[in-house]
């Protein structure tokens, strides 16, 4: 099995990693940390880079997962990569549920006051749509 750790790239040292590390050396099951790049953010490479495709933003994002566990777990292990384009909270559902995981690590701030007091959008999405265990793990003292 696998837990899936989705990181957002704010953090150089993100305390999604280290918590998606510990379930998943706790049930002996393989991690793979994703970073999912918006829509808009695709578009908006794509038109500052003309030659900016699917592929690269992958690969950009594919980074982006690497780069944040190096920074918090130091070397990176035995540890997989994803890099996904599309709407964040439905592309990691997605992904957790093609990857069948065990669990699923994700960033839990909250953005706004009325409806989102507790939680984001994609992070009150996630709670509520994914199959999975949810940790949502807040990166206060970060």
């Amino acid at each position: 099995m696998t837990v899936l750790a989705a990181v957002n790239g704010d953090y150089e040292e993100d305390r999604v990693v280290s918590t998606g590390f510990d379930l998943a050396g706790a049930y002996d099951e393989r991690l793979v940390v994703l970073h999912v790049m918006s829509n808009e953010d695709f578009a908006d490479r794509q038109n500052a880079t003309p030659d900016y495709f699917l592929e690269n933003a992958e690969e950009t994002a594919r980074n982006v997962a690497r780069r944040v566990t190096r920074g918090t777990l130091g070397g990176v292990g035995d540890i997989d990569f994803r890099g996904e384009v599309g709407p964040v909270a439905e592309t990691i559902i997605a992904v957790a549920e093609e990857l069948d995981v065990t669990y699923l690590a994700i960033d839990g701030r909250g953005r706004s006051a009325v409806g989102k007091a507790l939680f984001g959008s994609k992070t009150q999405t996630l709670l509520m749509d994914a199959d999975q265990p949810v940790v949502s793990v807040s990166q206060k003292d970060q």
